[in-house]
């Protein structure tokens, strides 16, 4: 590995270090008074054998630009090597990793896995470097799967214990009703009969019914209430504002004038085509606070271009659906019906509230575009939609996500879009032959 020496650097004692992005592996580090980029010594396994590739570089969580390292493995660097309490960075649950310890301990697991990993390669007499001198420990993990996830079971063990013994992050955080109380959300209840067993979704039917063959969905079952009610219903989440959000954002989105705009390809979202790449002009730091923070201008002069009446709104939504496209399949709102319910949100909200969703939206897009509300519903009147309010649909044992709470505290500081939560509650349960 060659070092990059500065001599403005030798003398620098690295008081002062920020991590440059949290969610990388090989972390790195910059000194605040020199701006050397360091990593520590206690990752000489990951850099040199498991992630070679990234030991001299790293990508800004913010700006998105490449950053080079000037000092590789000094001792003393990491939180942890230098005796203080490292900050928390929970990643998201997913399917086999969605416990508290997996979120919290992700990297202490990497890391410690692929140590005890590199022990069992050496005594196996196998080479930890290729014919190149790189490390090729993650093609031998992929190769001795079976050996790596024992491996790795038994490390998310012993995090475990310890965390039990001596945590060294705190998993506490507000109940979700403390949440909703902060936040001054309404909460409704629908009494409902529970249909057990059921494989998947929750299943319910009304009190008293019997009819097994009307057992819907938790949001189909609230859906229903407000039609008898006669007020509209739409199924919502994050989709359709995803839509919406690239069909009327993409002028600003891949403004050629933007000198950070470069070629990116990826797979069809859709799954027609497959195999097929599609190829389009995206600003490198896309999606974060620093992408709007750098366009302000830009964001403004779009914002302020956008029709104030909803015909003329409507007009320029369809016009663009189809210049769009390859928006929304990098977005993952490719579908007709998510257009259809992104245009529905336009005659619902009107145009001045669609504005204050795509700059909600624009100022921290992957930060925000989750979490939104299973339903929206309003009443119809001769003027339009009245009456809206979105709403978060729970059964009797559900509880939010960490996207709908961040999207519940954005909601209430910034958009104040009228908000509730329906709560289905069991009181009554039938078995299905």
């Amino acid at each position: 590995m060659e070092q990059v020496k500065n001599d403005e650097h030798v003398a620098c004692q690295h008081a002062s270090l920020s991590i440059i992005n949290p969610y990388e592996l090989l972390r790195k580090y910059r000194c605040e008074e020199c701006q050397a980029v360091l990593t520590c010594s206690c990752d000489e396994d990951l850099a040199l054998y498991v992630l070679p590739h990234q030991a001299m570089r790293s990508i800004d969580a913010q700006t998105r630009l490449p950053v080079q390292v000037t000092e590789p493995l000094l001792a003393g660097v990491c939180h942890e090597c230098r005796g203080e309490e490292p900050p928390a960075f929970p990643t998201k649950p997913h399917r086999g990793a969605a416990s508290l310890v997996h979120r919290y301990y992700w990297r202490e697991i990497y890391k410690e896995t692929s140590h005890r990993f590199i022990q069992w390669v050496s005594k196996q007499g196998l080479p930890l470097t290729g014919s190149d001198g790189q490390g090729v420990v993650m093609e031998l993990s992929r190769q001795h799967r079976t050996e790596y996830e024992a491996i790795e079971r038994a490390v998310v063990r012993d995090m475990r214990g310890q965390h039990d013994k001596k945590p060294k992050y705190d998993f506490s955080r507000q109940s979700d009703s403390d949440v909703l109380a902060a936040c001054e959300v309404a909460t409704e209840d629908y009494p409902a009969c529970y249909v057990t067993p059921t494989i998947g979704h929750v299943q319910v039917i009304p009190i008293d019914s019997g009819d097994l063959e009307s057992a819907v969905g938790v949001e189909e079952f609230v859906s229903q209430r407000l039609r008898q009610a006669g007020r509209k219903v739409m199924l919502c989440e994050s989709r359709p504002f995803q839509a919406l959000y690239a069909t009327l954002m993409w002028l600003w989105v891949q403004d050629p004038r933007d000198s950070r705009n470069r070629s990116a390809g990826f797979g069809r979202r859709d799954g027609a085509g497959q195999g097929d790449l599609i190829w389009t002009m995206l600003p490198e730091d896309f999606g974060s606070p620093v992408h709007a923070t750098r366009r302000a201008d830009a964001l403004e002069e779009h914002l302020g271009s956008l029709p104030c009446t909803m015909e003329e709104m409507l007009w320029v939504f369809d016009y663009w659906t189809p210049y769009a496209e390859e928006l929304r399949q990098y977005l993952w709102a490719y579908s007709p019906t998510d257009v259809e319910r992104g245009r529905r949100l336009i005659q619902i909200l009107g145009p001045e509230q669609v504005k204050r969703v795509l700059r909600f939206l624009a100022d921290d897009y992957w930060g925000r575009y989750l979490g939104w509300p299973d339903l929206v519903s309003w009443s119809e009147t001769g003027l339009g939609a009245a009456d809206v309010e979105f709403i978060e649909v729970k059964s009797s044992s559900d509880k939010l996500s960490e996207d709908q709470r961040y999207w519940i505290l954005k909601n209430s500081e910034i958009l104040k879009l009228p908000f509730k939560v329906a709560k289905v509650h069991r009181v009554q349960r039938i078995i299905r032959p």
